[in-house]
């Protein structure tokens, strides 16, 4: 017997769909683990840039930079439009209050990493204003001004997680994963 081909009869064959599901897949892969890296690079850009901060205005509260003990440096976090900014004020912290805390800062992330207080289960940064949740930490010389700073740490909460431990003895910070 002979076989007919019928014109206009093409088709996809098993073999090509397998192919197609396999490209689909290595695809899918390599793209989640493109946003595992992101998560990781953001999570370190954070760390970076709010550990600088610290040795910068400790740098500036030693070297005597507005060393009249009213006026102190002073380094707040806050979260504000969907992110978290960080700004550094020098300022007279009778008059400190909510209306300081704007999004004029810099901008260390959007909100798929949390910053929290002290722990993994402590207190998120909410937005400022009535009962808003912000850090404080302030310098006055060489050490961390206790009446002001209202952290021990900054825990982020990011791919991986860090703590930035806070010596108020010694003004110092150290950062761990």
């Amino acid at each position: 017997m002979k076989k007919r081909k019928l014109l206009g009869q093409n088709g996809i064959t098993l073999v090509e769909i397998i192919i197609v599901i396999a490209i689909i897949g290595i695809l899918a892969s390599t793209s989640v683990m493109m946003i595992g890296h992101l998560h990781y690079a953001n999570t370190q850009k954070v760390v970076r840039t709010l550990d600088s901060s610290l040795d910068a205005l400790r740098t500036m509260a030693q070297h005597g930079c507005q060393a009249i003990a009213v006026y102190i440096r002073l380094l707040c976090l806050i979260y504000k439009d969907n992110g978290y900014y960080t700004r550094v004020l020098s300022d007279n912290l009778g008059s400190f209050d909510d209306t300081k805390l704007t999004s004029d800062g810099t901008k260390l992330c959007n909100n798929t990493i949390k910053i929290r207080k002290d722990s993994s289960t402590g207190e998120e940064l909410t937005e400022p204003g009535a009962g808003g949740t912000f850090i404080k930490i302030a310098y006055k010389k060489t050490a961390f001004y206790d009446d002001c700073t209202n952290v021990n740490a900054i825990y982020i909460d990011g791919v991986p997680a860090y703590t930035i431990r806070l010596v108020k003895d010694t003004g110092r910070h150290f950062t761990e994963q």
